[in-house]
């Protein structure tokens, strides 16, 4: 059975880490970014500003096999301008909420939409911010909780052959990490805690989380809930 995964972000970080794993598994990956440093025959980039919703409408799906299985990973995020909400710029609010949500929900559509009778499951990428008020994290906090209550809702509908989660990394060692550390510390009073979680080793390395999402995949029926935390899964 041929094995494909739609990916966003695949440019750098989880995304880019999580399309070679799949790809040294022998599935067949669409990767949808703005920029791309994969070079594989099984990889099929789309050069694509995810928060561009005109360019996101526009998107077609790849046709599938009926005995292929297919996987959506919403990986694509950004933390936005970090600082109050009454110093955000109005763009940027726009920027924030079409990348980190409304861009997820039109591609969960389109999934399910070009995929009924194929075996598939939706793998978004959720934070523990969803969860927890941090301030000058607006509309990051905001959307990627929309993201984990999207999930369960499309879980409710019980769409057929449809299996979905909403995972969260952790504080992993990416560009976002480093954005957040060059934040001003007088727009984000938590800058010196996260400065020490990198001083001190605490960030989680992109490619075992990527393995701990392909865990996931592989055994998907073990997940009786949809927001999965990483820090919780233990692989050897």
């Amino acid at each position: 059975m041929r094995k494909i995964a739609l990916i966003t972000g695949t440019g750098r970080g989880i995304g880019k880490a999580l399309a070679e794993l799949l790809l040294r598994e022998d599935f067949k990956v669409f990767g949808y970014s703005r920029t791309n440093k994969i070079e594989n025959k099984n990889f099929t980039f789309t050069k694509i500003d995810l928060s561009n919703l005109e360019e996101v409408q526009k998107i077609q799906f790849p046709k599938i096999d009926s005995s292929a299985s297919v996987i959506l990973v919403n990986n694509a995020a950004t933390i936005g301008e970090i600082v109050p909400l009454n110093k955000k710029s109005e763009t940027g609010i726009i920027h924030e909420f079409n990348l980190n949500i409304i861009t997820p929900t039109i591609f969960c559509k389109k999934f399910i939409q070009s995929y009924k009778m194929v075996n598939k499951l939706i793998i978004n990428i959720g934070s523990g911010a969803a969860n927890k008020a941090i301030a000058s994290w607006s509309a990051y906090c905001a959307t990627k909780s929309a993201l984990d209550i999207l999930t369960e809702v499309i879980a409710e509908e019980k769409h057929k052959n449809l299996i979905l989660f909403s995972v969260h990394p952790g504080i992993v060692d990416t560009n976002m990490q480093k954005e957040i550390r060059d934040s001003d510390p007088d727009s984000f009073h938590l800058l010196d805690k996260f400065i020490a979680y990198y001083n001190d080793g605490e960030l989680e390395n992109i490619q075992d989380i990527a393995k701990k999402i392909y865990y996931i995949i592989q055994n998907k029926s073990e997940f009786p809930v949809n927001i999965v935390i990483l820090r919780d899964i233990y692989i050897k």
